[in-house]
């Protein structure tokens, strides 16, 4: 946390915790990560405003489910057991995102009272993190994260169901894109996802991930609201690509009749969007989209042939692909 808030972060409870796991710990976030625009934004928030402890916020040791997450163990399998979770329910969705709190966070998060408005003690900068991981709210209960998926789904939803195709800025909160970031970054980096596949020998590629899994099912009412029908998850892939690889023209196989490609991670560090769209040919023409990290774009994977040229010298880039079907689809999800 020190270091997102312009200190120099000695990772100290970070080391604590298995670096082959998944977590997102609040109080020191790889800000090195996180979309430079989120940074920003959270040292412009207004501090004034009367803030207050989300009643859907639910701390837990991280070993323990929810009653809720009996169902769900597999996905859960991959992430980090130690600490203390804030597990923060979105309001329009219904799903759990995890914060991995540190002593101090926990501490401060402890010690807040439901319906009282969090003291003047708590400093801003550490106000502003808890804002925007959901675990404090606005008077009305509402996140800034609501408002912005309420957003997505109005202006994504009449496209998508027009064209076949549209973008989900901010798919996947801004914290949870750094630690994805983190993950896979050592997972590649240590072997443990292979390269190559039958589409490309210069892509690292994971098949069914658990923890890829875990935001695929995340995101499902999201994108079921903008495809205007209940979906189910099918698979999900990531695809880690090295400079020379190139996504071929193709069509997707009827488990990816709808599908998100998410921009997670690109080197050399972007700006704003990254040097590397996804070309969707359409009836009307080609469409060329560019994303920044953590946008993600919806798509019919089996109506529109989309393809990328060839990624250029000394450039990396990787994606999440989550597939979808509708719900009453009776064949095979992989």
């Amino acid at each position: 946390m020190t270091t997102l808030l312009g200190g120099g972060s000695r990772q100290t409870y970070a080391a604590t915790l298995p670096p082959d796991r998944y977590y997102c710990l609040l109080d020191e976030l790889p800000s090195h990560l996180i979309p430079q625009r989120v940074l920003r934004a959270l040292h412009s928030q207004n501090d004034q405003q009367p803030l207050y402890l989300n009643p859907q916020c639910v701390l837990c040791p991280a070993e323990e489910l929810l009653p809720e997450q009996d169902d769900r163990k597999e996905l859960l399998s991959a992430l980090a057991k130690e600490g203390t979770i804030a597990w923060v329910r979105d309001s329009l969705t219904g799903s759990q995102l995890p914060f991995w709190l540190g002593p101090q966070l926990e501490a401060v998060v402890r010690d807040l009272r439901p319906n009282e408005p969090v003291p003047p003690t708590v400093p801003d900068a550490m106000r502003r993190l808890l804002a925007m991981a959901g675990i404090l709210v606005s008077e009305g209960g509402t996140t800034q994260r609501d408002h912005e998926c309420e957003e997505t789904i109005r202006k994504a939803g009449p496209l998508f169901r027009e064209k076949d195709y549209a973008a989900l800025a901010g798919l996947i909160h801004p914290f949870h894109v750094a630690a994805l970031r983190r993950y896979y970054r050592r997972k590649i980096r240590t072997g443990a996802i292979p390269l190559g596949d039958r589409q490309t020998l210069r892509r690292y590629v994971a098949y069914n991930d658990p923890v890829a899994r875990f935001f695929h099912h995340q995101i499902t009412a999201i994108l079921s609201a903008v495809a205007g029908e209940p979906l189910k998850p099918s698979y999900v892939y990531l695809a880690s690509y090295l400079s020379g690889a190139e996504l071929k023209k193709h069509t997707d196989r009827e488990q990816c009749e709808f599908s998100v490609t998410l921009c997670l991670d690109f080197s050399p560090e972007p700006a704003l969007a990254t040097p590397w769209p996804i070309r969707l040919d359409t009836p009307t023409g080609t469409v060329t989209v560019y994303q920044a990290l953590g946008d993600g774009l919806a798509y019919r994977g089996t109506h529109l042939p989309h393809y990328r040229d060839t990624l250029g010298e000394g450039q990396t880039s990787t994606s999440i692909f989550f597939h979808y079907v509708a719900a009453d689809f009776a064949g095979s999800l992989d």
